[in-house]
Parts: structure tokens; C-alpha cells; sequence
């Protein structure tokens, strides 16, 4: 990708951190971490968008924290050894809140879920239907965010002694299907969390007239509200007779994020 490409990309990013709505609220174990003090960096860097949605996602976060008078990044995927040969876990980041002094633990990440109402009640599913958004909670709570405290002999020795504080950062959008009712509300989703649609590929003519236009969103880009989008170049993109992805499509250049899935999705 060219850097006149890169760089409108980057800017979204950045801005979707620092301005996006998140998916999840405060849980019991980290209220969510408070972004009135991060500011975008000028000039914004241009990210490698040739890496993961993850690793990219915590890069552009680093980014954002070391622009910020308030934060000092001090660590960014800490490992926690309990010897050579074992680790038990990371921190995404490890920061220092220079107005209070305090350490913070901040957990960051991007996710997507498709809602699919099942005999066993309601699942919500990832693009790759393996990953399911009452698992990852799970995960997160009985293990991410207890690591530093379940875990501190095992930080640097110069933090040890400190009390840590842990908050968290989970971006992302909750995709119904385009023929439910109501939206699924799981637990801990944040209140003002980003709402999409979805359906699958054989769907398409039933809900879409031909003279539709779809614009593709591509994967780096798939945290970015869509009103963050004006100055991103996105290709158009016609719905085939068969997929073997998740697809996340704008249609019409409407506000709503929408995912094309499979046909038989999520078997």
C-alpha cells in the first residue's frame, strides 16, 4: 500500500482510539481506562498495516500514549516469565499516569461479533466462528486482567512494590443479523457500543437492489467508525456467487457497518 494511502488509513486509526466507541464498559475486575487525555500525534506516523489487527491496533495505542503529556508508556507486551522456558502471560501495556504517579496495567483489543440466535439460545460469534464474545470475557477476566496482580512476582523488579492499577480498552462493533428484531445486548456491552448488520451471501439479493453500491472495508480498518472514513479510498466491491470469509462491506455510503458472510454461516 502507498504512503498517499497510508497515511489517510493511519489518521482513522489513531482517531478511532482516541474518539471510537467501545464494546465493552466497566467490568468488575477494570473499569475502562479514560481517554480524555490522549491527542493525536502531529504529524501522525504512518503505521505498518502489514501486520495483524491486533499487533496493529497496539501499535497505533503506543502511538497515541507517548503523544500524550499525561502517560508515560513504560512497557508494551510485558511478558510475564515465571522462569526461562514459561510464560504465563503479557501486558499490553504497562504505563505511568504522571499526574497521580500511579502505575496502570492497560489491556487493549479489537473485536467483532455476529449475532446467530441457535436451539441453545443467543451466540455471538466471530467472522472466524470460533471465537465467541462469552469466552473472550471470560478469558479476560479470570486471566488477562488479574495477571499483574496473580502474577507480580514475576513483573520487573522495580515495579513490584507498586500497587498497580488495571483498566482496560475493548474496541469493536456488535453485528445483527439484518432480519433480527431486536439487537443483542450481552453482558458488560458497553451502552453506546458500535451496531452493525450481517447476513450472509445468498442473502444479498433479497435485501439489496442491483444498483447497490458496496464498498469494501478492509480488515485494518475494521475498528474505524465510518464517519471516519471521508478521506479513505475504499474499492468497490460486488457480492459473489460464493465466499469463504467475513466480508465487512459499506453500503451506499450509510453510516452501518455491514458484514457478508458465507453462505451456511457459521457452520
Amino acid at each position: 500500500m502507498s504512503e498517499v494511502h497510508i497515511a489517510p488509513t493511519s489518521h482513522a486509526l489513531l482517531q478511532s482510539l482516541i474518539h471510537g466507541p467501545l464494546l465493552v464498559g466497566d467490568l468488575p475486575e477494570a473499569v475502562v481506562f479514560g481517554r480524555e487525555a490522549l491527542v493525536l500525534p502531529d504529524p501522525a506516523p504512518c503505521l505498518n498495516l502489514e501486520q495483524k489487527l491486533g499487533h496493529l491496533y497496539e501499535d497505533a495505542l503506543a502511538v497515541v500514549l507517548e503523544a500524550s503529556d499525561r502517560f508515560e508508556l513504560l512497557s508494551q507486551n510485558l511478558p510475564l516469565r515465571t522462569d526461562i522456558h514459561t510464560t504465563v502471560g503479557e501486558l499490553d501495556f504497562l504505563v505511568r499516569d504522571l499526574e497521580s504517579s500511579k502505575l496502570i496495567h492497560l489491556e487493549l483489543a479489537a473485536k467483532f461479533y455476529l449475532a446467530v440466535e441457535t436451539v441453545d439460545g443467543l451466540e455471538l460469534l466471530g467472522p472466524d466462528a470460533r471465537d465467541n464474545y462469552f469466552r473472550k470475557l471470560h478469558r479476560l477476566r479470570s486471566h488477562q486482567l488479574r495477571l499483574a496482580s496473580s502474577h507480580r512476582d514475576c513483573l520487573p523488579k522495580e515495579y513490584r512494590d507498586e500497587p498497580i492499577l488495571v483498566r482496560q480498552l475493548i474496541y469493536g462493533c456488535l453485528f445483527d443479523h439484518i432480519r433480527a428484531i431486536a439487537p443483542a445486548v450481552p453482558a458488560f456491552s458497553h451502552s453506546g457500543c458500535r451496531r452493525g448488520r450481517w447476513l450472509t451471501v445468498d442473502e444479498c439479493a433479497d435485501h439489496f437492489p442491483p444498483e447497490t453500491r458496496f464498498h469494501v472495508i478492509p480488515k485494518p480498518l475494521w475498528p474505524v467508525p465510518l464517519e471516519f472514513l471521508d478521506e479513505v479510498d475504499l474499492e468497490r466491491w460486488v457480492p459473489p456467487r460464493s465466499l469463504d470469509r467475513c466480508v465487512m462491506v459499506r453500503v451506499n455510503d450509510g453510516p452501518i457497518p455491514y458484514f457478508v458472510a458465507p453462505s451456511g454461516y457459521p457452520r
